[in-house]
């Protein structure tokens, strides 16, 4: 077997390709975290049977997620490793040094120990994607939250009046679409009423 060991990071990450029997055939290398470099890698792996080639790497973050799916989707056999597998190995390693390169070797010999591997499925892909689609909502509910609050502050400060017109609060189609036209309390008397009263009337339906 021929083993793929990539350290991941934000931007970049790092690859070196070893045999079964320890011998570094590509040494570590960088390509970035993205489309190009990801066809870096594929460049540097065209020339060995698929079936012969493990990649792994360590579960950390969101960071890796693009690379695995582009990796599964190529149907190359991809592993991603407990970092306390990885960790142990770390450990007893003589050199007691953490770079790039050494965790990519660390990274392949982690796969060369294990008794039995799991490779990423599409089904697993369909995880990554909930996960992803989970993180983006709440990252959607604390800026939604953060939006409330400020312009809860402005309403506070150039027209406290308006929460007593409305008794459901602020915080509705109504209010937005008003503050939309007239963010005042000038530009809302300065409003004719009977357009006033229309708009009110279908942002309340």
């Amino acid at each position: 077997m021929i083993y793929v060991g990539i350290d991941i990071a934000k931007l970049n990450h790092f690859a070196p390709v070893i045999s079964s029997d320890g011998e570094i055939i590509i040494e570590p290398f960088k390509f970035t975290n993205d489309n190009d470099g990801f066809q870096l890698l594929i460049s540097k792996l065209k020339s060995f049977d698929k079936n012969s080639l493990i990649i792994g790497l360590e579960s950390t973050a969101h960071y890796g997620d693009n690379l695995v799916r582009y990796l599964v989707a190529g149907n190359y056999k991809v592993c991603v490793l407990n970092p306390i597998k990885t960790s142990t190995m770390r450990k007893n390693n003589v050199r007691k040094t953490k770079t790039d390169k050494v965790d990519t070797y660390i990274i392949c010999k982690t796969l060369m120990m294990q008794d039995s591997l799991r490779f990423v499925t599409y089904y697993d892909l369909d995880l990554m994607n909930l996960k992803a689609l989970g993180r983006f909502r709440q990252k959607t509910i604390k800026q939604r939250t953060r939006l409330k609050i400020q312009l809860t502050s402005y309403v506070d400060e150039v027209f406290p009046e308006l929460q007593y017109f409305f008794k459901s609060g602020l915080h509705q189609k109504s209010v937005y679409a008003l503050l939309k036209e007239a963010p005042t309390p000038e530009a809302i008397a300065s409003m004719h009423m009977t357009h006033l009263a229309h708009l009110l009337k279908v942002n309340f339906n």
